[in-house]
C-alpha cells in the first residue's frame, strides 16, 4: 500500500524497493516523517486504494463530487469523481474589489489548499516540535546515502492566486502594484521565519531546498520580465540569499512552462536548479537551454516527455528520446535526471520502466 502525502496532486512516496531498483539517488525529506504521521485508507479511483494522512478529510456526496477538507472541516477543494485533479475553493479575498489594506491572520493561515505537505504538518515554530523535526532529518541524513531535498514551497505566485482568485491576482499585478507588494510582503514575513528556522536548525542535513511557483505557459511567461523583476525577484532574492549565506543547500525552483525569458532574473536572484524543464514549451528546447544557461543552472527534469513520447511512443522511441536528452542536458554535468513534471495516468508503465532503465544503461557505459 503506497502513501499519498498530497492527495490533491496524487503525489506518492515510492516504496524503498522501487528507489533501490532504479538506483534513485535523490529523495524527498518528507518521507522521513512517514512513521510520525497517522495514515488512513482512501481511494484514488474505485479500484486504486492508498494511504493518506489523517489530517486530510475526504467526503463523497451523492452527486459524485469529492470534497477535500482540512483538519478544521474547511472545504479547500473539490472535484468530480471522474476527474483527475481538484479545483480550489474560493479564497478569502476573491470577492473583494481589491487587495485589503490589512490582513486577518486567520484568513492567511486557513487559505485554500491549507493542507500541508510533509513535514510541514508539524508546526516547526513550536520549539518542542522543532526538536523532533531536526532530529528526524538528522537521522535520515545519517542513515541515507541519497541526496536529500526539502520541499518548502514559499509560494509567491500560487498562494496569492488562491487567496485572490487567479484572474484577480493577474489584474492586481498590473493595476495595483502597491497592493500586490503588500500581500506578497505579508506572506514573505512568514516564509522568512520558516526558512530561517529550517536552515539554522537543519540546514546541514539537507542538500536542496525546493520552492515552487508556476510562471510559464506553453507559449511564454505568464507575466512580463519587467513585472517579475520589479515585484517578485527581490523577494526571491531575500529568501535565497539567506539560504546561500547560511548553508550549503542548493536552491531549486519548480516552474512549469516556458520560463526562458525569466531565467536571467531568476539566476541573478540566486537560483541554482530549475525544475521540471518543460522542453515542449516555447524556447525551452534542450540544446537552447544548455547553450544559454548551462553554465549557471542545474537542470532537474527534461529527460522524459510526459506530453508526447512517454504517452504515445514505443519502447525504442522512449529509449532514443531519453538518451538524446541525457546527452544534451547532461553534457559536462549539470543534470538531475527526471521526467518532465508528474507521471500521468495515460503513460504506460512499460514506458516509465524503459525511461528509468535508459539512465542506468547510460551510467554503465
Amino acid at each position: 500500500m503506497f502513501h499519498v502525502p498530497n492527495f490533491a496532486f496524487q503525489s506518492v512516496y515510492p516504496e524503498d524497493e522501487i528507489i533501490e531498483k532504479f538506483n534513485i539517488d535523490l529523495i524527498d525529506a518528507g518521507r522521513a516523517f512517514i512513521e510520525l504521521v497517522n495514515w488512513k485508507m482512501s481511494q484514488i479511483t474505485d479500484d486504486i486504494s492508498c494511504l493518506i494522512p489523517d489530517y486530510i478529510d475526504i467526503e463523497y456526496d451523492v452527486d459524485d463530487v469529492i470534497y477535500l477538507k482540512n483538519k478544521n472541516g474547511f472545504i479547500v477543494a473539490k472535484k468530480r469523481k471522474i476527474s483527475l485533479y481538484f479545483d480550489s475553493s474560493p479564497g478569502p479575498f476573491e470577492k473583494m474589489d481589491s487587495i485589503p489594506t490589512t490582513f486577518n491572520e486567520e484568513d492567511l493561515i486557513k487559505t485554500v489548499w491549507d493542507i500541508p505537505i510533509l513535514p510541514f504538518n508539524f508546526d516547526i515554530l513550536d520549539d518542542s516540535i522543532f526538536n523532533i523535526f531536526v532530529k528526524t532529518l538528522e537521522n535520515l541524513y545519517k542513515k541515507s546515502d541519497k541526496a536529500i531535498c526539502l520541499y518548502i514551497g514559499c509560494w509567491l505566485m500560487e498562494k496569492p492566486k488562491l487567496l485572490r482568485g487567479t484572474e484577480n491576482f493577474y489584474c492586481d499585478i498590473y493595476q495595483d502594484e502597491n497592493g500586490t507588494n503588500r500581500l506578497l510582503n505579508k506572506l514573505l514575513e512568514r516564509y522568512l521565519k520558516l526558512i530561517q528556522r529550517v536552515i539554522n536548525g537543519a540546514g546541514k542535513y539537507i542538500d536542496i531546498i525546493r520552492f515552487a511557483d508556476d510562471f510559464g505557459t506553453q507559449n511564454g511567461s505568464m507575466i512580463s520580465r519587467k513585472k517579475f523583476r520589479d515585484i517578485f525577484k527581490p523577494k526571491y532574492k531575500e529568501m535565497w540569499d539567506f539560504i546561500h549565506e547560511n548553508s550549503d543547500c542548493a536552491v531549486s525552483l519548480h516552474s512549469c512552462g516556458s520560463v526562458f525569458e525569466l531565467l536571467p532574473e531568476l539566476i541573478e536572484a540566486g537560483l541554482d536548479i530549475l525544475n521540471p524543464v518543460q522542453t515542449s514549451a516555447k524556447d525551452m528546447e534542450p540544446k537552447k537551454l544548455k547553450r544559454e544557461f548551462g553554465k549557471d543552472l542545474i537542470f532537474w527534469g527534461g529527460c522524459g516527455d510526459t506530453q508526447d513520447v512517454l504517452v504515445f511512443g514505443d519502447s525504442k522511441e522512449v529509449e532514443k528520446d531519453t538518451r538524446e536528452r541525457i546527452e544534451t542536458l547532461g553534457k559536462g554535468g549539470g543534470l538531475i535526471f527526471a521526467h518532465i513534471n508528474n507521471i500521468q495516468q495515460d503513460i504506460p508503465p512499460k514506458n516509465i520502466i524503459t525511461m528509468l532503465d535508459t539512465i542506468n544503461k547510460f551510467n554503465n557505459l
